[in-house]
């Protein structure tokens, strides 16, 4: 039996981030200001004054797309994306993703307005049948 290697999910996330850095030369979309919360590690970071962050008009925190990358975004982004291809049942995808209820599966899925629109029109031209 091959053995999967031990990855560390923080040293993981670190290589994702410097990754989409160098790719946000070529990618603008990841190098766009986004609105974001900060982890109770970073709160201490910025109260100690160890980490200066922007925030917008609002006052919200606001960083570069690529450092709010994760491996759990790519986790996801890849149901989302299993779920968009139709090619699989929403409970062959729960069992993937490990969601209990379909409500909770389709929480947890990231669908935009037109991803449901064309949901909607699939469903009415009877190109699908499964309502979520």
């Amino acid at each position: 039996m091959l053995d999967t290697p031990y990855v560390v999910d923080v040293i993981l996330n670190r290589y994702i981030k410097e990754i989409l850095m160098e790719l946000s030369d070529k990618v603008p979309d990841l190098a766009k200001m986004v609105v974001t919360k900060l982890t109770q590690k970073q709160k201490k970071l910025v109260e100690d004054g160890k980490l200066v962050v922007e925030h917008n008009e609002k006052g919200e925190v606001i960083m570069p797309r690529y450092k709010c990358v994760t491996t759990h975004t790519a986790r996801r982004s890849g149901i989302t994306n299993m779920y968009l291809t139709h090619k699989y049942s929403i409970v062959q995808m729960m069992h993937v993703s490990g969601h209990k209820t379909q409500k909770t599966f389709m929480d947890y899925i990231k669908l935009s307005s037109d991803e449901i629109a064309d949901e909607i029109d699939a469903i009415a031209n009877g190109a699908k049948s499964e309502v979520f």
